[in-house]
């Protein structure tokens, strides 16, 4: 066998038995949850929470607006040089 494929294999095994464990995982959760809601909800944390303050929230804003103004203005430079010529028929 190609040793190449042979690693692939294995990182396709190991790859296999994560979504196997996650799932074992979630399932657990699943169960517990209908006797102890509180204590999983403990265990499985509050996920990605981010909490901002209004400044933060505009600061944010802004620069995604520029960037996408700054965006706008480079596709349309762009535009601008490329003009399509007439075909006239003789």
């Amino acid at each position: 066998m190609d040793p190449v494929q042979k690693l692939w294999m294995f990182h396709q095994w190991v790859g296999d038995q994560l979504d196997r464990a996650e799932l074992a995982k979630n399932q657990a959760y699943l169960l517990a949850s209908f006797d102890h809601p509180e204590e999983v909800k403990k265990l499985m944390g509050d996920g990605d929470v981010h909490i901002s303050t209004d400044e933060e929230f505009e600061e944010s804003s802004r620069m995604v607006r520029e960037a996408n103004l700054r965006s706008l203005n480079e596709m349309n430079n762009e535009r601008r040089g490329r003009r399509k010529r007439r075909l006239t028929i003789q």
